[in-house]
């Protein structure tokens, strides 16, 4: 059953390049290579904007320092890549290198699809303790090491301050901060809005990615501790909160996150909540005016928040186990971990790698760095195989309740029934 859940959970992966703000490539893909000395790493990672820097660079080093290896670097498209891992793993055909992310992590290692890593990482001084919080998502049921943090994505609220600046406003730091936002700049004739939060017929995965910090950031949680809490007061006031939102015009209806984060870009919206890869768009879509944008901790009560997590992890029946731990001990050097914060702006495996003088030309960041705390996988902690059924339920009735006009009430009374009807038969 464990095995099924995890299958249907790779339906998030699809969707989570979308969040994550990573965009789609294209080329051949591949199954594993025996024999011929290649590291085979068949990923979307090759053709983002975001990631692929910093990949080539270290790929370009690697094949150097080890001239009987090659990393290849074959590009999946996103759509493509979160089936064709599975296929593969479970074919027994898999490629050396995989990049689960929080649903797949736990089901991956729990359905003994991937290898365990403490070997490597101990050899090399690595432990658990030496990465950053997320990464305890990566521990098996036997205590075992199963992937390591390749980038943590918390999500904290991003503001353009010039816009702000313009109103005589400052960055929010309550929700009735953020509201009194949302109502002095909204601007129909310009379709300018201060703050945006999907509210459109969309996917699971990233309905549910854009809603969860939102609704920790209230106190609140959909799940917690194997339980349902959906009726929850701080869940329901979270819920009322966007549904009054969308009910008074004050965030862009029927947009996704693709939409409302490119009018963030060209300055239509002040603020969003959103990983730190948005800055990439900010600085491609609006370079002249990127030094007003910056990254504040979560308003809404609390900074507790949400990470997207990708990890780096070896198949079971990998062709080349040994080759493929190089790689991840290259990415664990403080030389990459470093570089990549400077070329793709991600919060790292190991803390404290910020390069010097990075935080003084992007002081942004530095609220990123303080977000990892507080941010908590958005894979349900001990529920990781039931991500795609809660995913599903949750979409299903805020869509509903904004979509429908149901009280925000009645749509967590509904999802409280779902979901415990989805916890009771795991």
């Amino acid at each position: 059953m464990r095995i099924t859940h995890a299958a249907r959970g790779l339906v998030a992966l699809i969707l989570f390049v979308a969040i994550s703000g990573c965009t789609v490539g294209s080329g051949s893909t591949g199954g594993s290579v025996s024999g011929d000395g290649t590291v085979d790493f068949p990923n979307w990672v090759w053709g983002t904007p975001d990631n692929a820097p910093f990949w080539k660079a270290l790929k370009a080093d690697f094949d150097a320092e080890n001239p009987d290896l090659r990393l290849t670097d074959e590009v999946v498209p996103g759509g493509e890549y979160q089936d064709k891992m599975f296929t593969l793993l479970s074919a027994g055909n898999p490629p050396d290198l995989v990049t689960p992310f929080d649903p797949q992590m736990r089901a991956w290692a729990d359905a003994g699809l991937l290898e365990p890593l403490d070997p490597w990482l101990e050899k090399a001084g690595y432990d658990l303790d030496s990465f950053i919080p997320p990464n305890q998502m990566a521990k098996g049921k036997d205590g075992k090491i199963y992937g390591v943090i390749y980038v943590s994505n918390p999500r904290v609220l991003f503001v353009n301050r010039g816009l702000l600046q313009k109103y005589g406003l400052q960055p929010p730091t309550t929700p009735e901060e953020l509201y009194t936002m949302a109502k002095t700049l909204r601007d129909k004739s310009a379709q300018q809005f201060g703050f945006a939060t999907m509210s459109a017929s969309a996917a699971a995965f990233p309905t549910y990615g854009e809603l969860a910090p939102i609704v920790k950031s209230f106190g609140g949680d959909f799940v917690k501790d194997g339980k349902a809490t959906a009726t929850s007061p701080q869940t329901v006031e979270a819920l009322r909160y966007i549904e009054k939102l969308h009910a008074e015009g004050l965030i862009p209806a029927g947009q996704t996150e693709v939409e409302y984060r490119e009018g963030f870009a060209q300055g239509k919206v002040a603020s969003i909540v959103c990983g730190a890869f948005v800055m990439s768009i900010v600085k491609s879509k609006n370079p002249t005016k990127f030094g007003d944008y910056d990254a504040v901790p979560m308003p809404f009560g609390s900074p507790r928040t949400t990470a997207a997590n990708g990890f780096l992890a070896i198949p079971k029946k990998a062709t080349d186990k040994e080759a493929a731990a190089k790689v991840i001990l290259k990415v664990l050097e403080t030389e990459w971990q470093q570089k990549l914060i400077e070329t793709s702006w991600q919060v790292p495996a190991r803390p404290d790698m910020i390069p010097a003088g990075f935080l003084d030309a992007n002081p942004w960041f530095r609220t990123m760095i303080e977000a990892v705390p507080q941010a908590e996988s958005l894979a349900p902690v001990g529920n990781e195989s039931d991500a795609p059924k809660i995913q599903d339920a949750v979409t299903r009735n805020y869509q509903q309740m904004l979509l429908s006009n149901r009280p925000a009430a009645d749509a967590a009374a509904a999802l409280q029934t779902d979901l415990t009807s989805i916890l009771t038969e795991s």
